[in-house]
């Protein structure tokens, strides 16, 4: 058994389905500025010069200062969360990455900044940091709205094509009538 869509059924399922995945993009980013995360906002701050830093992260954090200056400036720009919990074994898993736009003291130019938190079983804490390519944010946060606008020209095209052959019927319909 196959499955058919209509014509009109067809952009309208695009539609919800990109409508879905921009909301699953940009809900953890606004979800983020509602509720930022403590450590990663401490973190920040260690790299600002403001705090110390946690005695775990402090020669990462002492390593970062040293080769690219204080951070001047961070920009929240991206949000990433997950959980993965395993029913049979005692283990839990949460993540939650930030990404920022960050000027440095001895950079010319911002560099997108990523900071990742993995909390394993609610009280381990590990952390990455890392340099991002600006393309891998613009992508992520773009597709999704392409997507969107993409459906809506479908939409939109479609009720126009629909209403011109409309038109073009009923045309044909009162020429043969009065020829």
């Amino acid at each position: 058994m196959s499955l058919k869509l209509s014509a009109k059924a067809a952009p309208v399922l695009f539609l919800v389905l990109a409508s879905v995945w921009t909301a699953g993009v940009y809900f953890p980013y606004f979800y983020s500025l509602g509720f930022p995360n403590r450590e990663i906002q401490h973190l920040v701050a260690a790299l600002q010069g403001q705090h110390l830093a946690p005695p775990e992260l402090s020669s990462v954090v002492q390593g970062i200062i040293n080769s690219t200056g204080h951070l001047k400036r961070a920009i929240r720009i991206a949000a990433f969360y997950s959980a993965e919990y395993k029913v049979r074994q005692p283990h839990s898993l949460k993540q939650t990455q930030f990404s920022y736009l960050a000027w440095f003291e001895k950079r010319p130019r911002p560099t997108i900044l990523v900071m990742n938190l993995n909390e394993i079983q609610g009280d381990t804490l590990e952390f990455k940091i890392f340099e991002t390519s600006p393309t891998a944010i613009v992508r992520v946060g773009l597709l999704p709205l392409f997507a969107m606008a993409f459906s809506f020209r479908w939409i939109a095209k479609g009720t126009f094509d629909s209403q011109r052959s409309k038109r073009t019927r009923q045309g044909l319909q009162l020429s043969e009538s009065s020829g």
